[in-house]
């Protein structure tokens, strides 16, 4: 082991205890050498280590994999990305007529369809459950016109992979695993809790006065495969970064090279705390470096990283094990940013004189999430908000103004936290948050 992996070794054990992180595994690419770091247990009732090869829920990575599906039937000739989805699903109920009319792929792997995209429909694991999910979509609220804004939609994804299945004849897991997994050589993936609890696997920890504690739920059903239910390793999860820095491939390549280009490429401007989005793909910066990533939240149980810097042959995935992953993940991804690639550290914004906060409180709601801006005792906090039973909201932190309607967490001001958005008439009624682009409540109409 080098000097800088016994290093990074030894931080990721020490941060993982600081962040309430059970368990956590790191997985490093760059310029075509490969390491695995573990730290912890994979559930505290067990005690059961983590190894290098535990099973961790990637979360919205698995975004990337429905997305370059996709693609693999557009490279067939079965797909177009802008043709309207209703030509591929006869018999789709949008609320809409005019989403119903001309929402196209292109707009669900951008986050554009301007449905309401973070629900939960519970189907069941039968192969008819995302079927059965699409059928209830009807009951989506069109928040935003097709096009308009981008707004994170999980939503989106699983109409994709809906038509994907639908198009292909076969259920969309094994499209991926056929199409992809096989392919690429990553033989630890999996969709199925049947597949995964025979194989070591971390559990989900919801985090208390009293230390992490085991929540005994998976967090997703079989409707939300597309859009996040994959579980993979370490190692598989650089095989997928490997593919996409460089080609690489156990057999033939799924995707061919300018594909591979035109899922990272931008597409549109995206929603803080990113910049522009692909066709799945994220792009923010790290100073002057441009990245391309995913990451994931699987109810704040388990929450990932997957960060890559192409023009530096670069990736890190970092997969845990508690809402405490928030914390852990971009700490370890910005040390390797800094210590592996050499990036100057980013530097911190200063705090701007804050305006009257009056116009900026109250709860802004997008489907079963929400971001909620408060005062207490002159300084504003904010805190995301899961509407959703069993499933605990993360903690409140405190913000700052580091720019005309930007909000920067107070303990740590390098990168903003959230925006708002204006009418035309200059009145507050929208605030960007995690991708998400949220209305004020007393401005959502049911």
């Amino acid at each position: 082991m080098t000097r800088v992996s016994k290093e990074l070794q030894g931080l990721l054990d020490e941060w993982a205890r600081e962040a309430g992180v059970p368990g956590a595994v790191v997985g490093v690419t760059h310029r075509g050498e490969d390491s695995v770091f573990a730290t912890g247990v994979s559930s505290v009732d067990t005690g059961q280590p983590v190894t290098t090869g535990t099973l961790f829920m990637i979360g919205s990575t698995s975004k990337t994999f429905a997305a370059a599906a996709v693609l693999a039937l557009v490279e067939d000739g079965v797909l177009d990305l802008d043709k309207p989805v209703v030509e591929y699903l006869d018999g789709l109920e949008l609320a809409d007529p005019v989403a119903q009319k001309s929402v196209t792929l292109r707009h669900l792997l951008t986050h554009s369809a301007g449905f309401l995209g973070d629900v939960d429909f519970g189907t069941g694991w039968g192969d008819d459950a995302l079927a059965m999910a699409i059928a209830r979509f009807g009951d989506l609220p069109q928040v935003f016109p097709p096009g308009a804004a981008f707004s994170y939609c999980n939503a989106g994804f699983q109409l994709a992979g809906r038509v994907a299945e639908v198009v292909s004849g076969v259920p969309f897991e094994e499209l991926v695993r056929t199409r992809l997994l096989e392919l690429l050589g990553m033989t630890e993936s999996y969709y199925f809790p049947w597949e995964v609890l025979t194989r070591g696997h971390a559990v989900g920890h919801a985090l208390g006065e009293a230390g992490p504690a085991v929540e005994h739920t998976v967090g997703l059903t079989r409707a939300d495969s597309a859009s996040g239910g994959l579980w993979s390793t370490a190692a598989d999860q650089l095989k997928w970064a490997r593919f996409f820095l460089a080609g690489e491939s156990a057999g033939k390549a799924p995707l061919t090279a300018e594909t591979r280009d035109l899922l990272r490429a931008p597409q549109r401007a995206a929603a803080l705390p990113f910049e522009e989005v692909g066709l799945s793909w994220l792009r923010t910066r790290h100073g002057d470096a441009r990245l391309v990533r995913h990451g994931g939240n699987v109810g704040n149980l388990q929450i990932s990283e997957f960060v890559t810097l192409p023009e530096e042959d670069f990736a890190v995935t970092v997969l845990t094990n508690s809402g405490g992953g928030g914390a852990l993940g971009p700490r370890v991804v910005d040390w390797c940013l800094e210590n592996l690639v050499g990036l100057p550290p980013i530097a911190s914004a200063p705090p701007s004189p804050q305006p009257d906060s009056a116009e900026y409180l109250g709860r802004f709601e997008t489907g079963d999430l929400g971001f909620e801006i408060s005062d207490r005792d002159g300084a504003l906090w904010g805190q995301m908000v899961v509407n959703v039973e069993d499933i605990p909201s993360p903690p409140a932190f405190e913000v700052v103004f580091v720019g005309e309607d930007v909000l920067a967490k107070a303990a740590d001001t390098r990168r903003p936290a959230a925006r708002f958005l204006r009418d035309e008439h200059g009145r507050v009624t929208s605030i960007e948050f995690g991708g998400r682009t949220a209305k004020r409540r007393d401005t959502v109409t049911e």
